[in-house]
């Protein structure tokens, strides 16, 4: 596997982007993010309104969600 220049491949980007590890360190990143939102708005007496993807590629950040529902009472 070829190591990713991040600079070279991230130098036209106009958006922040990060780059994870792999598939599992950026699902818990991006579930945590959407929880410390929901966590937010709910600590200003409001509910978060989420726009969420279909298919499989974000299933993985939906399951962390759930977990944290379950396990952490988000």
């Amino acid at each position: 596997m070829a190591r990713l220049n991040l600079l070279e491949e991230t130098r036209f980007e106009k958006v922040p982007v990060t780059v994870y590890e792999n598939q599992h360190i950026a699902s818990k990143k991006v579930a945590d993010r959407i929880a410390a939102l929901i966590k937010r708005r709910q600590a200003q007496g409001e509910n978060a309104v989420l726009g969420l993807a279909t298919g499989a590629t974000p299933v993985e950040v939906y399951e962390e969600l759930v977990r944290m529902h379950k396990e952490e009472g988000l």
